[in-house]
C-alpha cells in the first residue's frame, strides 16, 4: 500500500510543476524580442569587372541590441548573396565582394541590390532601398 501511495505523490509533484510553468509560460513570451530593427539605409552599391560588388550602407537601429551586434545581408535581386560585417567605422557598413578571394560572384548584367539588418533576437528588418548595379565580365 505505501508503495502506491508514493508513486502518486510522484506523479502528483510533476504534474503540479507543469501547471505551474505553464501557467507563466505566456508572461515569459510576451518578453521576447518581436520588434524588427529599422531598415539600413543603403548609400552605395556597384558592380566591378569580374563579377566584384561593394555595397555600403549607414547602420541601422534596434530597441535591444546595440548597433555593433547587428549583423547585415547583403540580396542581389532578392536573393541572399552574402554578410555586410559592420567594422565599427564612422562611415557605415561596407561589403566588398570579390570572387578572386572566394567571395561570391556578380554575374553580368543588370542587377538589384537590397540590405536587410538582423538583431540579436534573430528579427529582420524590412529590405532598404533597392540600388540597381551592373555586373561586369573580366
Amino acid at each position: 500500500m505505501r508503495r502506491s501511495h508514493l508513486v502518486q505523490t510522484v506523479i502528483a509533484v510533476p504534474a503540479a510543476l507543469v501547471a505551474i510553468v505553464s501557467s507563466t509560460a505566456p508572461a515569459l513570451a510576451s518578453t521576447r524580442d518581436t520588434t524588427v530593427p529599422t531598415s539600413p539605409f543603403l548609400a552605395y552599391a556597384e558592380g566591378y569587372y569580374c563579377g566584384v560588388l561593394i555595397v555600403g550602407m549607414a547602420r541601422a537601429t534596434d530597441n535591444k541590441t546595440p548597433q555593433p551586434q547587428l549583423k547585415y545581408e547583403v540580396f542581389v535581386d532578392g536573393a541572399a548573396f552574402g554578410p555586410a560585417v559592420d567594422q565599427g567605422s564612422v562611415s557605415g557598413v561596407w561589403a566588398w565582394f570579390q570572387p578572386s578571394t572566394g567571395g561570391p560572384t556578380l554575374v553580368p548584367g543588370q542587377h538589384t541590390v537590397t540590405v536587410k539588418a538582423r538583431d540579436a533576437a534573430g528579427n529582420w528588418s524590412a529590405p532598404s532601398r533597392s540600388w540597381p548595379v551592373t555586373g561586369y565580365r573580366c
